[in-house]
């Protein structure tokens, strides 16, 4: 199962797998996601998609999604918007009859994992079982954060579709680039405020209150806020904008930090 079976996802899908086909998957393959912070920079995420499968002896291939348990296991055909990334995998390899069972680990609806790193491990589970070419591997996360003292405060507002935002500026990723270079992780800050697209009220008013709690900078990904946050400051930030979604949101956000 590729060594990654002491990972709880990872155990977890192979469980589910056996419960829904009766005998274990004969491959396991897990992509974690990468977050477009800037226009051609990325960070990796610690969470991604999680593919198991196994040849099936009929001939017939079934898809089942961890994540829409309630569909059961179905032919491609049959299969919602959730399988559209494993379908177009499928198709291009013409793969034989395969069961897969595929985890996405973050909610749809935050819009933080964009359909790559599905597609990545699908084409992997295949190649394992059926052979051929190596797969495509998503973009590489050329942003890390660890040990400088900085965080990314991933704030979930609750929205249910992503919001609209306009492409950062194409010379942002450069300047981005050059802080990184220079030893100066925080210098990220300003560029992610300045590529922020105002006009949602609610990302809009959690952007500022983390600001005001001592975020150097942030802007909407997907359907979340994402702010560049000093690790120590990370809890006044999540407390501020809190306090300050309160009155307007039917539950309090979601926080993820990476």
């Amino acid at each position: 199962m590729t060594g990654l079976a002491a990972a709880p996802e990872v155990r977890l899908t192979a469980y589910i797998f056996e419960q829904v086909h009766g005998a274990p998957p004969e491959t396991i393959r897990h992509v974690r996601g990468a977050l477009p912070l800037l226009d051609g920079l990325d960070v990796p995420l610690p969470w991604g998609v999680v593919v198991a499968a196994s040849r099936s002896a009929g001939g017939a291939t079934s898809l089942y999604s961890m994540n829409h348990h309630t569909e059961g296991a179905v032919a491609p055909s049959r299969a919602g918007a959730w399988a559209r990334e494993c379908d177009e995998i499928l198709r291009a390899r013409a793969a034989p009859g395969t069961r897969l069972v595929v985890n996405r680990e973050l909610p749809a609806v935050t819009g933080l994992l964009t359909g790559a790193e599905t597609r990545h491990a699908t084409a992997l589970a295949l190649r394992d079982l059926h052979g051929g070419p190596a797969a495509d591997a998503p973009p590489n996360p050329r942003c890390d954060l660890a040990g400088s003292g900085l965080r990314l405060l991933v704030i979930d507002v609750g929205a249910r579709h992503p919001a609209a935002v306009p492409p950062a500026d194409p010379g942002a990723a450069g300047r981005a680039a050059a802080a990184l270079r220079a030893g100066r992780p925080s210098a990220l800050g300003p560029l992610l405020t300045d590529a922020h697209g105002p006009g949602d009220p609610v990302h809009d008013d959690a952007l500022e209150a983390a600001l005001d709690a001592g975020a150097l900078g942030g802007r909407t990904i997907g359907a979340c806020v994402v702010a560049l946050t000093p690790l120590e400051t990370v809890l006044d930030v999540r407390r501020r904008v809190t306090s300050r979604l309160a009155p307007v949101l039917p539950r309090p956000p979601r926080y993820l930090t990476i």
